[in-house]
């Protein structure tokens, strides 16, 4: 069985180290953490860790919120298209809108421009 790195397990604990943060110092969740969950880091590392996890939450965050606005547009564009009579969509029903090629062009938008703003 393959051994689990210690950002691994840092996230399966991410919740309560937020919590044990909110109570004790970076030096005190450190000692528990090595204590309690047998995950041994220092404080530097704590630190680093913390702030990578929290920054892919908010780009997972903010892929969820743009794919929200993504599935708006497209509902809004539907409505708009139709209340005009000139539907593009008209003689589709919804499962045959390609959802999944939709994702997939939002997804590869996204990653090309995230590799970009490195």
């Amino acid at each position: 069985m393959a051994k689990r790195t210690k950002f691994s397990k840092f996230r399966e604990l991410y919740n309560v180290i937020e919590d044990l943060a909110d109570t004790y110092t970076y030096e005190g969740v450190v000692e528990i953490l090595a204590e309690y969950h047998d995950l041994k880091l220092t404080t530097g590392t704590l630190t680093n860790y913390l702030y990578r996890h929290r920054k892919e939450l908010s780009v997972a965050t903010n892929d969820s919120n743009s794919m929200a606005r993504v599935n708006h547009d497209i509902n809004k564009q539907k409505s708009t298209n139709s209340q005009d009579g000139h539907s593009e969509i008209d003689s589709q029903d919804d499962e045959e809108i390609d959802y999944d090629a939709l994702l997939e062009q939002f997804k590869n938008k996204h990653q090309t421009k995230s590799l970009l703003d490195k």
